[in-house]
């Protein structure tokens, strides 16, 4: 014990918990700095393109758009084989109205290789992917595949948002 009364062990863990308290700070700054700092995806100039595969789709839920982008869910699609026109039925949530477009990228793993089958243009809030045309048929099997969703603000600069992976299978018979 020290003259104020204090043992060393209990300065020692102050200082640990000061210096623990620092590096969760100096993390936490810096991640706030990463996604404020961080590249954006590419943005369209020009004129907008919407995807001509787009249709009215059922109104979803309706919630407040104030939480961000609403991604739609779906982790297993069947196809028929060997054909190119397909349905898949991807959609822009209607909560994303007002607020956000979104684009569809379908990867699918061939012979372990991704390759993009299919992109869609601009698909608004409310609006779902009818039928698509695939840039090459599927043999018959199972495939897994991705579906990159990329979000746009729908404003005039319609800057890119975070986008989102969906990993999916999909059946062809």
């Amino acid at each position: 014990m020290n003259k104020s009364g204090e043992t060393h062990t209990s300065k020692s863990s102050g200082r640990i918990i000061f210096a623990v308290l620092l590096i969760v700070l100096v993390f936490l700054l810096g991640l706030c700095a990463g996604l404020y700092f961080a590249p954006k995806n590419k943005s369209f100039s020009g004129g907008v393109e919407f995807s001509a595969d787009a249709e009215s789709s059922a109104d979803l839920n309706k919630e407040s758009s104030e939480r961000g982008v609403v991604i739609p869910g779906i982790t297993a699609v069947t196809i028929p084989a060997n054909e190119t026109e397909v349905q898949i039925g991807l959609c822009n949530p209607t909560e994303n109205s007002g607020a956000y477009y979104l684009t569809f990228e379908l990867k699918v793993n061939i012979n372990g290789n991704y390759e993009t089958l299919y992109t869609s243009g601009l698909v608004e809030a409310g609006k779902s992917l009818g039928k698509i045309t695939l840039s090459r048929p599927l043999d018959s099997g199972e495939y897994n595949a991705v579906v990159h969703i990329q979000p746009y603000r729908a404003d005039k600069k319609l800057s890119a948002t975070n986008n989102a992976d969906i990993v999916l299978k999909i059946t062809a018979k």
